[in-house]
């Protein structure tokens, strides 16, 4: 019996001795393959630099190579220079000037990968992924990232003329006045006893933004709730998280799927419904994106609300910024959302329960004449009466 342990044991540490080989050979040959990729790409550098017909800067060529890179995995993983690594710090706190969008660079232009509501470009109609390709009649192309990010926030012109195209055809001109960019994520207004909470985006200030609403909608007494996410582009995802837990108690809110286990998890909330069963109507259209389709499918599916609206973004997916000392960040996706029942949130969105097709047309005056919030605030009273009813019985 002991021989047979002893072999036993002997056979364990030979299969784990081969899985180790395995895997230093597999780090071996990504090694060897990774140092051929850089001989490569050094290679094709000095040809261009040696041969192209115009005198092109060597970190352009090297951040397209970067870029190259990472576009082969999805249209959300990309390099950020340190310009813009400094911008997109600002979008999760603080006051800037500007005209309120978040950007990217691409080979036709400057894309918009968020705006912040009620902001100078979402009044103007801009749409995420629009592409900027003129400022002020000079092609962005001939620009480098720095003085466009001045064009759009710092610089002293207040107002500037931009050259756009949506959806690679449709093209257009737009005039837009820089305004001082507050970034209050919160904001909460009652439309009679309804208190309608609206959630721009999700920065460091939301968790306090919307504890701070619930309160004083208790104050008042109010019958319902509406979580306004329209036009939500997402931002810190543990913020949508906390958000959810407000309003749920003891459910599943999100599941991050990924090849990587520190990465994959499930998270249910902890709390209770600080809203104690108040009716709940949640508002989205299609620039909903990313932690407003979390909070939405997480209220949704778990019955907690009803959606009303249009049918969301389609951006379930986790992006990492991995810093880069000196030099910016990589912006990765690491992670997708996995909604409560299982779907997948990562280009198919999040449908609403009520279908109303918004059009981005809404008025500025949300609190009299939106026309979408007057159709929550009366489902809202009509669930109110029926659960009087039905108490009386």
């Amino acid at each position: 019996m002991k021989k047979i342990r002893i072999t036993c044991f002997l056979f364990v540490i030979f299969v784990v001795f081969l899985s180790s080989c395995k895997k230093n050979k597999e780090a071996m040959d990504f090694s060897t393959e990774l140092v051929n990729t850089n001989t490569l790409i050094r290679e094709i550098i000095e040809e261009i630099n040696n041969n192209y017909a115009d005198e092109i800067a060597k970190e352009k060529l090297e951040i397209g190579a970067i870029n190259g890179i990472l576009a082969t995995l999805d249209e959300y993983s990309t390099y950020i220079s340190q310009d813009e690594f400094d911008t997109f710090t600002q979008l999760t706190r603080g006051t800037f000037l500007g005209i309120g969008v978040e950007i990217k660079q691409i080979r036709e232009g400057i894309e918009i990968s968020s705006i912040i509501d009620e902001s100078p470009a979402a009044i103007a109609g801009l749409k995420i992924s629009d592409v900027i390709t003129n400022i002020d009649g000079r092609d962005v192309s001939d620009m480098n990232f720095k003085d466009i990010v001045s064009k759009l926030s710092s610089d002293s012109a207040l107002k500037m003329k931009v050259s756009v195209t949506r959806n690679k055809t449709e093209k257009f001109d737009v005039t837009l006045k820089k305004s001082v960019i507050q970034l209050q994520s919160v904001k909460l207004y009652f439309r009679g006893d309804i208190a309608v909470i609206k959630i721009t985006c999700f920065n460091d200030g939301t968790l306090v933004g919307v504890s701070q609403a619930i309160k004083t909608l208790h104050r008042k007494q109010s019958k319902g709730v509406i979580l306004d996410l329209r036009n939500n582009p997402g931002g810190i995802l543990t913020q949508a998280i906390n958000v959810c837990d407000m309003f749920l108690a003891n459910k599943k809110i999100v599941e991050f799927k990924s090849r990587n286990e520190n990465e994959s998890k499930i998270v249910f909330s902890d709390g209770k419904d600080l809203l104690d069963g108040l009716p709940m109507v949640v508002l989205i259209d299609s620039c909903t994106a990313s932690g407003g389709e979390l909070v939405a499918a997480a209220l949704g599916e778990n019955k907690r609300a009803i959606l009303i609206g249009e049918k969301t973004y389609g951006k379930g997916s986790l992006q990492s910024v991995i810093p880069i000392p000196g030099k910016g960040a990589i912006k990765l996706t690491t992670a997708y959302l996995i909604s409560p029942n299982g779907n997948a949130i990562n280009q198919n969105g999040v449908p609403p329960d009520i279908e109303i097709i918004d059009g981005n047309q809404r008025p500025t005056d949300k609190q009299e004449s939106d026309p979408i919030v007057l159709r929550a605030v009366d489902l809202i009273h009509g669930i109110s009466a029926l659960s009087e009813l039905e108490n009386k019985r």
